[in-house]
């Protein structure tokens, strides 16, 4: 049985995993160990565009998953990083997605840096998906 701090964290951490940007996550009491998988999308207008693009997407989340493990005390594991190709879009255009799926296990002392390291990913995610790659 979790102790009741880790159950609070618990609750904490599910909220979390419930706002868009993160499609899945898991947990396994009583250590609180966790998996995210978090989305890095780009919306491009053409497929060559999305293919040019793939090489710089995977550095940003190969970037992303090198400052969340920094930024956590080495408590998340480097991501498993998957690229898809170009996908297109219903209304045109097409999408390139990149998904990280990360394993952490938290602790009383470090949930804290976990929770920080989860929430600036998760914004630099939006940040992606709203405004592209920064020039």
């Amino acid at each position: 049985q979790p102790s009741p701090k880790l159950q609070s964290l618990l609750r904490e951490f599910q909220q979390i995993a419930t706002m868009p940007g993160f499609l899945n996550n898991g947990f396994d009491p009583p250590q609180l160990r966790m998996q995210f998988t978090l989305y890095g999308r780009v919306r491009i207008p053409t497929e060559a565009e999305g293919v040019a693009l793939m090489p710089r997407l995977l550095a940003w989340s190969e970037k992303l998953g090198e400052k969340m493990r920094e930024e956590s005390s080495a408590a998340i594991l480097p991501p498993q990083i998957m690229a898809s190709p170009p996908q297109q879009l219903p209304d045109g255009g097409y999408i390139v997605i990149n998904t990280l799926t990360f394993t952490t296990k938290v602790t009383d002392q470090g949930y804290f840096k976990v929770k920080t390291a989860l929430l600036a990913a998760y914004q630099e995610a939006v940040r992606l998906r709203e405004e592209g790659f920064k020039d």
